[in-house]
């Protein structure tokens, strides 16, 4: 058995940052310390955190002192500025990728364009995006065929949750600007992760499997999954070593092992030495 990864694996910078300011707020000691909703959708990293000291929250019914964290995909502006009311220490871990959609989002509400978000509403950064313009209607697509349903008019403005699938981004501008009356399209996908479906492309198109590494509320390790799937490539989303299925995994003569800007390398590498020494 050949076992491949691509050239880019372990954390994205957002997720860094994020983890490096949690960390940061636990060494300091200066009491509890909470996250706003999950830091990163892993849940290997929430657990290592967890055990260290924070508390996962979804609101501050409950918390009357200490240091709230922001998750990285951004939260209701609204929670920050309560938290502050209440005397907390507020650090906001937003990506700055995602900063940057909410604030393209701003921008277009203030010129009075029809806000198109292309994503998943149920995600917590679609839904951030979306408490940032409150006062803008925002309407969120994830199919094509959605497009048909969009009420028309004269001034579209195009935005893209940042860990979205490149081609179903353009296939959903591709039946936009069928439409008449302006369109602007801001491609907000971030860099990371569009290079990230590019390597994973390529490295699908030469194995009989792919194994992807990551939480399963994860948007940009599910992308990867999906993208592979359409590949026609058996694919495995597994969030630890004991997912693997070696009684299949077995069968195959090349694997390519990958995972999410969220699944941390250690892991990924983990992973493909089980695979040598049980498989090999």
């Amino acid at each position: 058995m050949k076992i491949f990864l691509p050239s880019r694996i372990g954390f994205c910078f957002g997720v860094i940052n994020a983890l490096q300011l949690a960390e940061s707020e636990l060494d300091k000691k200066e009491g509890p310390v909470y996250s706003l909703g999950e830091l990163i959708h892993n849940p290997l990293v929430i657990e290592q955190l967890t055990k260290r000291g924070i508390k996962v929250i979804s609101n501050f019914f409950s918390v009357n002192k200490g240091t709230v964290i922001t998750r990285a995909h951004g939260v209701d502006p609204s929670l920050i500025e309560e938290g502050k009311k209440r005397g907390l220490k507020v650090i906001d871990a937003t990506c700055p990728y995602v900063t940057k959609v909410q604030k393209i989002a701003k921008l277009l509400s203030q010129q009075f364009y029809q806000i198109v978000i292309i994503g998943s509403e149920s995600h917590p950064e679609v839904r951030a995006v979306k408490a940032n313009v409150s006062n803008h209607k925002i309407y969120v697509l994830s199919k094509p065929a959605q497009v048909e349903d969009l009420p028309r008019s004269e001034k579209i403005g195009v935005i893209v949750q940042t860990t979205e699938l490149l081609d179903n981004f353009q296939n959903i501008v591709k039946n936009l600007v069928k439409r008449r009356g302006e369109i602007r399209v801001f491609n907000t996908i971030c860099e990371v992760i569009r290079q990230r479906q590019m390597e994973v492309k390529r490295l699908a198109k030469k194995v009989q499997a792919m194994i992807i590494v990551g939480g399963h509320n994860s948007s940009n390790t599910y992308q990867l999954v999906k993208l592979c799937q359409s590949l026609k490539r058996k694919t495995y989303f597994v969030e630890r070593k004991k997912d693997l299925n070696f009684d299949e995994l077995k069968n195959f003569e090349t694997i390519g092992i990958a995972g999410g800007t969220s699944t941390p390398g250690e892991i990924i590498q983990d992973i493909k030495k089980i695979l040598e020494d049980k498989l090999n």
